[in-house]
Formats: structure tokens, sequence, C-alpha cells
């Protein structure tokens, strides 16, 4: 039967512009789905040590002890207090190996603590120590040594001791390590407990999930497939209702014509499917090929592996089976109706009168096409508004992932691929802040928990606070380095409360952490859903001790340039401070020191010149990335008194006094007891000690020795006295008072230096201390200020001088002036002070460069996959807007074919074919307008109830349907003028083929059973 093989294979333009659309959307999900296992495949590369991951996972000792086996190693541990301070005690048990092969990375081993013979633990101590133990079972005094140094597996606030020992003081938890490999590839994160080093899994996880959101534009792309051919199935059948009931007539059943009609479009999507296939192969080699050309940091090698010839073959199985559930609904309703009712048309009516409802539906019914085609464009500008919703919410997780959310920018390492790979002293954010720019040192810190992965951050929750606007609406602030705050949205994905613990294992290093959840905080997108942790329990597991990812400031860093409003030296090397001697000797030459700091990732030559008393000195200093070096220059103090030399923002007082002025050191006590010994020191005034010189008081005279020191007695009456010291012709004096039970003070100096610098300067305190009596003290000294606290007691013999500096931690991070204090006995025995200057070159500095450390595996690691998941988001646009207009075109190709003989008509009666297309278009966009508006509804409604399921969490971060204004109006606009542009497509050929061919009498190929054959009879189309 001839009629079979017409029906099948002879295709009409209307088909094989169906055979397009699902091409180029079978092209759009297929070269996607190669791309992101590509990209997966990449991933599992290099994280193949990795791959097969140990986990952690804590078992509360409320539910008994855990089953043991082969494959896992359980450290007990229990809670208990010291002095008060609630800590952690993790038993080592003598059988558990001391590298985790299966929780190693290939940069650092998975190494748990050994225990010296002798001691029963290591803790956060510098020395060996004893420490009483309070636990659940009983009270221990243990002897502890310092933490293992490279070692940080467990974390060095924590006491690692023997199982024997933590049983004793009462086990509350217990740490099971699974040894045993979670395999490799999509689907092999671990269910229960965290991977031991999280980061690249973290990344495995997620593009898991967006594979998983692939499967909802698959099922859209379905749903397109399944009503494109359903139209035009319908519309063939319609075409040949005549032939149709001829068929049934001569004795074919309903079903085999039925039948045929279902195979017509199963043939049509399955051609559409093999070429979208290569297509999409194509296209994404093509795209891949393009991303490296502009600089991408694109890794890929398209190829198709098991996994996705799987997920592909699904694919291409959903795209056939609803086009045969298209064929037939479209066919069923000629199978089933009587033969004599098929082949009836009936025209439309039309409508009289000029009324002014007459007159408006003239206006928005189109001339040429028809309002079916509204059903068709709508469903094809869902499918792209689906996809671009989603796109849009899958890139902005860059932000949090960047850090750039919520109104904040980033600053990062200059050519950093991504805040991963970028190092930076955590002291910048001090520079930022005391330049008045709030700014938050932060680590990266992915996780996986329960086979989720989600994001946390390494921070100082106060700034982090102040730059992003968070507000903590639950708990308290934390305070040790085993608390954390979460964000709302990241509770909800984690289903934890304020009091709960959790888990935390290492991000790129090996590790485990436990911590408390202390607090609950709300903040602008996606930076509410971040776990808070303390920068320092961070920082030993992702970057080391003193770096950050990034520094996190409020408002945009491109406003930062320096005091005068000139751009900062992009070297990045600038001035942080100056310093030299503080008193010289008239003639005398004066060194003065200036300190450069380099924070950009290059080694920085920098020229610093130096003023003193209208002299200029220039030197070159050249200072490596991320250091402070030095450089010295030379003038003569010309003139008596004192002068600022001054280098950029910095000054330093320099005092020139007579080459052979003496004095006595002001801080010799001012009361002594009655008849005592006071050790009187005479010096010059730039502190160098004077021999030979007359000491006197009420009386006696007495010579210095050669350490420029003379013991005199002083008078058993009280009163006020005068020491008076000669030298020559130089003369000082020091008066001092003779009180009955006057206790005898230490002498003490306390100097600083520089006395000024910026919050990146370390300055150091210089500590002498002297007992100037005839008898031995014994005191408690203390030095206090900002960064230090120490307090010691002391014993010092008759006449002892001691000296001793160090540096200050911290505590400088504003502008100002900080005082330092001695004291003795809780008195304030002298001071010292340093000013903090805020140096906006420096701040410009820091937001246009960093300090850079390159070369580590996960580093280069990183930076491919944040590059290939870059291109996969782009790619996801590029295809869906070529889906929309492939499919937009056969939409409305279809209908322009339809009214082809009306075209013609108009053409041959002298419309140009300007004013056709003129026409169309309006028809078009009559079309077009509301279909994108029903299309943009659906899609948000798509989004909320995605939302609503709790299926939009991606990488950690819970997605928001509620998209602003501005993205919905440009889905509006895209969507329009994809439509349009794909009417344009679809016209082309019917404006530039001749009017004649246009009419039926033209059509010179038409046959009995093409699309044509009823052409002369009215169309509803």
């Amino acid at each position: 039967m001839g009629y079979r093989n017409a029906l099948l294979f002879r295709w009409s333009r209307r088909d094989r512009l169906t055979v397009v659309v699902v091409a180029v959307t079978a092209a759009f999900l297929i070269g996607t789905v190669l791309l992101l296992f590509t990209a997966v495949t990449y991933s599992e590369t290099f994280a193949e040590p990795l791959a097969n991951s140990g986990t952690v996972t804590y078992h509360d000792a409320e539910h008994g002890p855990p089953e043991p086996g082969e494959d896992v190693t359980v450290l007990p541990t229990a809670m208990a207090t010291t002095d008060g301070t609630d800590l952690r005690l993790v038993g080592i048990p003598p059988d558990a190996p001391r590298v985790l092969i299966e929780g190693s990375a290939q940069w650092q081993e998975g190494r748990l603590p050994t225990l010296p013979d002798g001691v029963d633990g290591r803790g956060p101590v510098s020395q060996q120590q004893t420490r009483t133990v309070s636990g659940s079972n009983s009270t221990v005094s243990l002897t502890v040594v310092p933490q293992q140094r490279g070692t940080t597996f467990l974390s060095n606030q924590w006491y690692a001791t023997n199982a024997s020992t933590a049983q004793r003081v009462g086990v509350t938890g217990y740490f099971v390590i699974n040894h045993s490999p979670s395999g490799a590839g999509l689907g092999s994160l671990p269910s229960e407990g965290a991977p031991l080093v999280s980061a690249l899994l973290y990344v495995l996880g997620g593009l898991e999930q967006v594979l998983w959101a692939l499967g909802i534009a698959a099922a859209a792309g379905g749903l397109l497939v399944l009503i494109v051919v359903y139209n035009v199935t319908r519309m063939s059948v319609r075409d040949r209702l005549d032939a149709i009931r001829v068929i049934r007539s001569t004795g074919a059943s309903g079903w085999r014509v039925g039948l045929l009609f279902t195979l017509r479009a199963g043939l049509l999507v399955t051609t559409g499917v093999v070429l979208g296939y290569a297509v999409g192969l194509i296209l994404i080699k093509a795209l891949v090929n393009v991303a490296i050309f502009v600089g991408l940091p694109i890794a890929l090698d398209i190829t198709v592996t098991g996994q996705s010839a799987t997920v592909v073959a699904g694919v291409a199985g959903i795209f056939v089976l609803m086009g045969l559930v298209a064929g037939a609904l479209a066919a069923y309703p000629a199978a089933t109706r009587p033969p004599a009712s098929l082949g009836n048309r009936h025209t439309r009516s039309g409508q009289s009168g000029q009324s002014t409802l007459a007159t408006l539906r003239s206006w928005v019914t189109p001339t040429f096409l028809s309002w079916r085609s509204v059903v068709p464009t709508a469903a094809t500008l869902t499918v792209f508004g689906i996809t671009f919703l989603l796109v849009v919410s899958l890139a902005g997780l860059a932000s949090p992932l960047g850090g750039e959310a919520g109104g904040t920018g980033t600053i990062t390492e200059a050519g950093a691929p991504h805040p991963l790979n970028s190092r930076l002293d955590a002291e910048y954010a001090s520079a930022l802040s005391a330049d008045g720019t709030p700014a938050s040192p932060e680590i990266i810190y992915a996780q996986v928990s329960d086979g989720q992965p989600y994001m946390a951050h390494g921070a100082k929750y106060d700034a982090f606070a102040n730059v992003t606007g968070a507000t903590l609406v639950e708990g308290q602030r934390p305070q040790r380095h085993d608390e954390a705050v979460i964000g709302s949205d990241l509770a909800q994905t984690l289903d934890v409360e304020v009091g709960d613990e959790l888990t935390v294992s290492g991000s790129v290093k090996p590790g485990v952490r436990r911590v408390t959840i202390v607090g609950r905080y709300d903040a602008p997108r996606t930076l509410d859903d971040l776990l808070i942790l303390p920068l320092d329990s961070a920082a030993d597991l992702a970057t080391g001790p003193g770096q950050v990812h990034m520094i996190r400031v409020k408002g945009s860093v491109s406003a930062l340039d320096d005091a005068d409003g000139v751009a900062a030296n992009r070297s990045g090397a600038v001035v942080t401070g100056l310093s030299g001697p503080r008193r010289v000797t008239k003639g005398d030459t004066v060194n003065l020191t200036v300190a450069v700091r380099n924070v950009g990732n290059e080694r920085a030559d920098r020229e610093v010149t130096v003023r003193y008393q209208g002299d200029r000195r220039t030197t070159t200093v050249a200072v490596p990335p991320g250091q402070e070096r030095t450089g010295t220059v030379s003038v003569t103090a010309s003139e008596l008194g004192t002068a600022n030399a001054t280098a950029g923002e910095y000054t330093h007082p320099v005092t020139v006094v007579s080459p052979n002025a003496i004095e006595i050191p002001s801080q010799l006590p001012s009361q002594a007891p009655p008849g005592s010994g006071l050790s009187v020191p005479v010096v010059t005034k730039t502190g160098e000690r004077v021999s030979n010189a007359t000491v006197t008081v009420n009386g006696p005279s007495l010579r210095t020795g050669s350490s420029g020191v003379a013991v005199v007695p002083l008078p058993r009456e009280p009163g006020n006295y005068t020491i008076t010291a000669r030298s020559g012709n130089q003369t000082a004096t020091h008066d001092i008072q003779i009180v009955r039970g006057t206790e005898r003070e230490l002498y003490g100096e306390l100097s600083i230096a520089p006395s000024s610098g910026s919050v990146l300067t370390t300055p150091t305190l210089r500590v002498g201390l002297a007992n100037p009596w005839q008898e031995p003290l014994t005191r408690n000294v203390g030095v206090i200020g900002p960064g230090v606290s120490r307090n010691r007691t002391v014993y010092m013999p008759p006449g002892n001088v001691t000296q001793t500096r160090f540096s200050p931690d911290g505590g400088r991070s504003q502008p100002g002036t900080y005082t330092y204090r001695m004291t003795v006995n809780g008195t304030t025995l002298t001071t010292a002070d340093y000013e903090v200057t805020g140096d906006r070159r420096l701040a410009s500095a820091v937001a246009s460069s960093g300090s850079y450390a390159s070369g580590t595996p996960i580093e280069r690691s990183v930076e491919g996959v944040f590059g290939n998941v870059q291109l996969i988001l782009g790619v996801l646009v590029v295809l869906s807007a070529l889906s929309t207009v492939g499919s937009t075109t056969a939409t409305f190709a279809q209908g322009v074919h339809a009214r082809r003989q009306a075209i013609g008509i108009h053409r041959s009666t002298g419309a140009t074919q300007w004013r056709v297309l003129r026409t169309i278009l309006a028809d078009i966009a009559r079309i077009a307008i509301p279909a994108t508006g029903l299309a943009l509804g659906l899609s948000v409604l798509a989004l909320q109830l995605l939302e609503r399921a709790g299926w939009l969490v991606f990488f950690g971060f819970r997605l928001s349907a509620r998209t602003p204004p501005a993205i919905l109006t440009a889905i509006f606009v895209g969507g329009v003028s994809l439509a349009l542009f794909g009417a344009l497509v679809a016209t082309v050929p019917y404006l530039t083929a001749s009017p004649v061919s246009l009419l039926p009498s033209g059509d010179r190929t038409r046959t009995p059973d093409d699309e044509s054959v009823d052409e002369r009879q009215p169309s509803d189309d």
C-alpha cells in the first residue's frame, strides 16, 4: 500500500522544521550533558587522591560505643574542664595507624599525633606542664607537652592523650574514622559523615546537583517536543483528512492510520535527536575552543563516557517517547471518528459592523497568523525562561564562592583565577579598616556533611557582620575556637539549630574539628548560606596561619585612592614606618631607617625620599612579594633642638644636643628611705655612660666608675635633697626626697621603635629594669598594652641591670595613639606611646594587590574546575537561546507556510516585500508579547514550586525564586526578541520566493498526499 510510505517518509517543509526544532533542543541538552560529564571527569582526574577519601562521623556516647571493624578507627573523646575552662580530650588507641592513608592528600598526610614516653599527652601549652582535668568520671592529673609541630589533623586546642586516659576522664563521644573507599565519580559522595578532605568532593557534589537541575531542563525539553510534535502532527493530519477519509473508506482500519501517524512522529523526533547529538557534540567542542581562545581557564577534552552515554540515551529516550505520545494524541480523532465525518472544513465567520469592540478586535487579531501559535510559542519561551532563571541563579553562586554578595566587594591576590587560589596576609584587612573602609579577612572552607555540600567561611564574625550587614537573630557571637554561627538558610538546609554540634572536616588538608552552633544570623542573598568559623580554626586546614583567601570590603574597592587622589603605587610596595635615634650629638651622622612592605604578588623596587632639616635623601628598597624590607639614609645633625624627619605619611623626631651635655636619668627614684645606698648613673644626652664624673649629695662626693655609676649614701635625716653630677664644665641634677617608710622602687625604662607606623608595622618594645639599691629586691613586674600582657615575678640583686625586647602581637587596628605601661606590684612605673597612622596609599595598594602563593596541586585543580563551571553556565544560555530560536522559527514557519496563499495574493496585488514583512512581524508581535508574558509567569511559578520543594540547593546555597525586576525585564525583552528573530528566519523564504510560486497554480510539485492538497479551502491557522 503506497499510502504507508507516503505517510511515513514523505515529509513536508514543516516536518523538516520540526526535525530542526527537535535537533536544536536535543543539541542543547545533549551538549550540556557531555560538557557537564566531561567537567566531572576532569574533576575526578585531579581528585583521584581524594576520591577514596576516608570519612569521619561523630558518635554520641549516650548510644553506646560504635561497632569496631577492620576499616574503622575509633577515637574516644571526653569533654572536661581545667581551671574553669572547657576543653576536649581525644584518645589515641594504641593500635591506631599513625598515618591515615585514606584520609591523606598528596600535599599533606593525615597524621595522628604521637605521644612521647613519660607524659600523658599533648596540649595547647608552650612547655611541659601538669594540668588537673575534671571530667564526667573523675579528676585526673595530666603531664602534657606542646603539640607536635606540623600535625594539624586534630585541633591544636585539643588535648591528645591515650585512649585509656580518655576513658578515665569520662568519654562523651567518639570520632569514627572510616577507611573504606567511597568509590569514584558521581554518586560516590558519602551519605554519612564528612570526608576528611572536603574541597574537591564539595565540587563533585555541587556538580551532581547541577546535573540534577539539568534533569529539570530535560523534562522541560521533553514537554517542548511533545507540544511541537503534537502541533505539527495535528496539522499534518488535518491537511490529509480527505486522503485519510478515502483510505479508511477503502478498508484501512482506524488504529492502523493512527499507528502510521504515531510512527511518523517517532521518526521525526528520532531523526532530530540523532542530528542534535552530532550538532551538540560539534558545538560544544567549538565553544570550548572559543573559551580557551578568549582566556578562560578551561581544561576540558569533550569525550563520551559510559555515564554520559547513559544519560544521553535517557534524554533521547524521553524525546522519542514524547514524540510517540504526541503523534498518538494528534492522530487519535482521525483514527476514531467515522470516515464520513472527516474532511469537513469550516471557515471562520467574519465580524460585521464597525463597533468599538469590533475595531479593537480587528486591531489585536493577526492578519496572516493564528492565535493558536500562542501555545507552542509560550511553551518554547517557558523552557527558555526556566533555563535562564536557573542559569542566572547558578551564576550567582560565583558571588558567595568568590565573596561578592550583599553589596560587598572582595580583594584577592592579583591574577588569581578564583579566590581559592588566592593568598593574602590577614593583617591587610587592618590597613583597610584603618583607612575607614570596613574589611573582613575570610577563608573559603568547602565542606560536605552527610552527602550535602555546603560552604563555610573562616572569619571574625564582628568584621563579617560589619561588612555584610548580617544580623544575629538567635544566640550569641562565637567567643571560642570551637564555636560557630550559621546563616538561617544553611541552618534549614542542614537541619541544625542553635545549640547543636557539627563535625567539620578539613578543606584542603586532612583533619577533623567539632564546633557548637552558638548563633544564627540573617544576611542578604546567599550570604545567608554560610557557616562562619573562627578565623584561626579554619586557617589550620585551609590556608595556613596568618593567611586568608580574600578580604571582603564594604562598597567598591575602586574608590580607594591615595590621600592626594592619585592612584596608589601599583607595584604594591608602600612605606610602613620610619625609625632612627631619638637623640644625637650635634655634628653626628644620623642614620634613618625606612620600612617598605610589598603587598603585591611580584618583586618590587620602591624609591623612598626622606626629608630632614631641609635635606632630601633618597633610597631604593627592593622588596620580595609579601615581605618587608628596610632602607637607610644618612643625614647630618647640624642644628641644636628637635626636628622631625619625614617619609611619606610617617615622621620621626630627632633631638640634637650639645656634645658634652650630661644628665642623671629622670627614671631614677624620686623618693628614698633614710640612710639607704643608691646607684646613680651619669650619662650623656645620647645615653652614653660618663666615667670619672663627680656625684654629690648633701656634702660627700664620689666618682663614677667605668660603668658610669656611683654608689652614694643618702642622708639619714628626712627632707628634700639634690643629687649633683659634674663632668668638666657640664652639670646635671636630680631631686630626691628622703621619707621614712618609703618602699624602694626599681628603675625602669620602656621605649618603642619605631614610635609611629601603619597598622601593618610591627614595632619593638625595649624593656629595661635596674635595681639601684644596695639590697636585693623581688617584685611583680608587668608590661601591659595593645597586643601584650606580660607579668613576671623578678629577683634583682643589688645594682643588677636587665634588658629585653619583644614585639606586641596586635591590637592596633585603628589609627590613634596607643600607650604601653610598665608596672611594678600594680603601680605604673613608666609608659611609652606608639602612634598608628592611617595611610590611604597603603589601603589603595592593598586593594589593588596581594600576596600570592601559587603552584600547589590543589590550586591548579581549582583553577580548572571553576573555569569549567563558568563555561557550563555560558553554554547553557547559548544553547537555550539557540533552542528557542529554532523552536519559534518552526512554530511561526508552520503558520506562515499555512498562509502562503494569502501572502502570494497580497504580493501579486501590489504589496511590497517590506509591507508583507511588516504585517507578519506585527502579527508575530501580537502573538509573541502575550506568549512571552505567559511564559515568564509560568517560569517564575515553576521556580517558586521548586524552591518550596527544597530542590533549589546547589553547592549548599539555597537559591531564591525572588527574581529581581531587572532580570524579569531582561527575560521578557529577550523572549520577544528571540521570537521575532525566529519569525524573521521563518518568513524570509516566503518573501524571497516569487509570488506565483506561493499560489496553488504555481505549486507544480503538489501531490495528493502533500500538505497543500486542500490549500484552496480556507485554513483556520
